[in-house]
Formats: C-alpha cells, structure tokens, sequence
C-alpha cells in the first residue's frame, strides 16, 4: 500500500516553441531605415538620369547632324541654345547672342578650356548668319560642339554663379 508519490506527478509540459513572428522592435526599425535609404537611392539615380537626358539626346542629334546641309552652323548653334535653355534659366541664356552668347558658353566650361573654346567658336558665330559662310572644317566644330557638352554639362552650382553674371 505504499503508494509510490512520483506516479501522482503529471508529465512535464513544454512551453510553446518561440516564433519569429512579430520581429521585436529592432528589426522593424532596421527595415525602415533600409527602406528609407532603398527609396533614396532610387530617387537619387532616376533624378540623375533624367538630368543627363537632355545631354544623351544632344550627343545623338550632334552625331547624325549633317554637316553637308547648308545651314549647319545654325543647326549646331541652335543645339547648343536648346542645351542651355534645359540647364540655365530661360532668362540667363535665350536672348543672348553673338559675344555675349560666347561668353554665357565658355563661363560654363572649365576655366582652362575658356580661352581656347572662345578662339575655335567665334568663326563659326561670325559666320552665322552669313549667305557667302566659309566654315571649311565642319567636322572641327562638332568635335568642339562635342566637347563642350562633356565637360559643360551638367553645369556645377559654381559655374552656374558665373554664367548669371555674365
């Protein structure tokens, strides 16, 4: 009649197993922060390319520009305006022309590249609007077209100073 007392105790019963599910408090706040930053990068990379937009399209129309048309100098003259109407204010660069307009370009390029740009464009400015334009090396003047859209654009905020007080 001696009862054995551990028969009268109950199995043992397991909590349940932990979950991962809901995260603590941490995780959510690290997923924000990834998301937040996931958000930024891709703003920042879509507002960076659409800003260079304008310069891809100008390089394609500079590249099938037909320098045997007759009025190719106001074609490229005319590429370079549109350029800066996109990145300056319409203000700063739509009614400039001739001496001024050759300023407002080189004040964008660097200031080692200035003095050069403005020797090798100022023909073709001179000879603009001329009937009887001798402008023999067209190709020399896309080059150059093509240069100032590399290292003008997109212009930088110190450039951007400049070129107003032109």
């Amino acid at each position: 009649m001696n009862a054995n007392p551990l028969a009268a105790l109950k199995d043992i019963h397991l909590p349940d197993p932990v979950s991962a599910w809901p995260p603590a408090y941490g995780w959510w706040l690290l997923a924000a922060v990834i998301l937040a930053l996931l958000i930024f990068t891709v703003r920042t990379l879509v507002a960076a390319r659409r800003k260079k937009l304008a310069i891809r399209q100008a390089q394609a129309e500079l590249a099938s520009l037909d320098l045997t048309q007759p009025h190719w100098p106001d074609s490229l003259n005319s590429l370079l305006k549109r350029l800066t109407l996109t990145y300056l204010p319409r203000e700063a660069s739509a009614s400039l022309h001739q001496q001024a307009w050759l300023d407002l370009l080189a004040s964008l390029l660097p200031q080692k590249r200035r003095e050069a740009f403005i020797r090798d464009y100022q023909p073709l400015l001179d000879n603009l609007y001329r009937a009887d334009a001798k402008l023999d090396n067209a190709e020399h003047y896309r080059d150059l077209a093509k240069q100032w859209i590399n290292q003008a654009l997109p212009p930088s905020k110190k450039r951007l100073r400049e070129a107003g007080h032109v």
